[in-house]
């Protein structure tokens, strides 16, 4: 009897034993980046000249840590753990030296048939040039610097499809779940389709369709609030017409309503031109232009709905401009850069950027303001990179009589990849 109670004890331990995965191949790796920050007359909430916090001289560490396994049957997973503090900085008010999940994922190819490929978690999402759909910069983990700060990616389920030249992705991701509700529904869900194809022809052409899908329902416990419903079909073509020029075009259209059930009908365009000048080929010259327009209300109070959304968009990150938050509806920005490598490991890239209202929303001037940047990085090896970027910002009249003080930044940085 003690035999035959010692096997099934053995038995029910074995059958309760925890299944572990078979892992191939293990990468561990990561990043470390410290920014100094140093800011004149503007925060993140807009420009402050006069105000007692028009200042800052702070610096940001940045740590990532990543761990990627390969398992069986096309099966593989990825995990990446930041932290991101102030120097000086003991508590962690503000997120600000928590540990936070950027990215926790499983990626499962050639799932029910060959082309497809399944990724499931919190992952990066990223089409074209970043007009709609960027990074994910959703939160920000201190609320000092939110700009420059890392966010957490998307919550999401996405499907890829390659029949190579065409590639479909199909997604849905959960921006903000909520429970403020009796049934839970006040949640905002972002769907897409986005199909990728390359002509194959001597201009290298490549054509870009997609539809977003945003639904935001996190308003509806509001008096006299409705589910807002965003839907934005756009399309983008890049080629490049002769040796060294690349030009891009982008459009899209929004359509829905608003919280307070008023017809959304906005649209963005946005063009972009490269061209590396066949000129001083040693220094790697290349001049780029570009040009962006949202559309806008003519007074934010009226809401008639023509106010373009950006949705969840990545471009111009680190820009005193981007900071401000000026640059998102109802502008148009045109740009002019050049960038030389004037000797071997160090990149400069001079900017400058016009930025002006499409409607008149508070001000009778459409001027929102000018800014120059330089930056410059130096890449010490091929895992360290030092970089400074300089920028200041002349405000129009836009911004009002109180605010016409210049806003300056200068950013400097140490980044290792290992």
């Amino acid at each position: 009897m003690g035999k035959k109670l010692m096997l099934a004890i053995a038995m029910l331990a074995l059958v309760a034993a925890p299944a572990f995965a078979s892992v191939q191949n293990v990468k561990v790796g990561g990043d470390l980046k410290t920014t100094s920050v140093i800011r004149n007359n503007f925060t993140s909430a807009g420009i402050t000249s006069g105000a007692s916090q028009d200042s800052q001289s702070v610096i940001l560490s940045q740590v990532g840590l990543n761990v990627q396994a390969d398992l069986t049957d096309n099966v593989s997973t990825f995990i990446r753990l930041s932290n991101e503090r102030l120097w000086g900085t003991t508590d962690v008010t503000g997120n600000n030296g928590n540990v936070n999940l950027d990215d926790a994922y499983v990626t499962m190819k050639e799932m029910l048939y060959a082309p497809m490929t399944v990724t499931i978690g919190r992952q990066p999402l990223s089409y074209g040039n970043k007009f709609l759909i960027g990074d994910g910069d959703l939160t920000t983990n201190i609320s000092d610097v939110s700009d420059l700060t890392g966010g957490v990616n998307f919550d999401a389920i996405k499907a890829v499809l390659s029949y190579d030249p065409l590639t479909v992705d199909v997604f849905a991701a959960k921006i903000a779940a909520n429970t403020t509700t009796a049934n839970g529904n006040d949640d905002e869900n972002l769907y897409g389709i986005n199909a990728n194809y390359k002509i194959g022809d001597s201009m290298n052409t490549v054509v870009e369709a997609y539809t977003f899908a945003k639904m935001d329902k996190t308003t509806t416990t509001a008096p006299n609030t409705k589910t807002q419903k965003l839907y934005v079909p756009g399309l983008r073509v890049s080629t490049n017409p002769i040796e060294g020029l690349n030009v891009q075009l982008e459009g899209a259209y929004e359509v829905g309503n608003t919280t307070a059930n008023k017809t959304v009908r906005a649209y963005g365009l946005q063009g972009m031109v490269n061209y590396a000048l066949p000129v001083m080929k040693d220094m790697k010259p290349v001049l780029s232009a570009g040009y962006t327009y949202l559309s806008g209300d003519e007074n934010t109070y009226d809401n008639k709905g023509k106010a373009f959304d950006s949705l969840y968009e990545d471009q111009n990150t680190g820009r005193i401009f981007d900071t401000l938050g000026v640059s998102t509806s109802n502008v148009k920005i045109a740009s002019l850069a050049l960038e030389v490598t004037p000797v071997q490991d160090v990149m400069t890239k001079l900017s400058l950027y016009n930025l002006s209202q499409v409607k008149n929303d508070v001000s009778s001037d459409k001027k929102i303001g000018n800014e120059i940047d330089l930056d410059v990085t130096y890449a010490y090896t091929e895992d360290v990179k030092f970089g400074v970027s300089a920028g200041l910002y002349v405000p129009g009249k836009n911004h009002g009589s109180s605010e016409q003080d210049n806003a300056s930044q200068l950013l400097s940085s140490v980044s290792v990849l290992f």
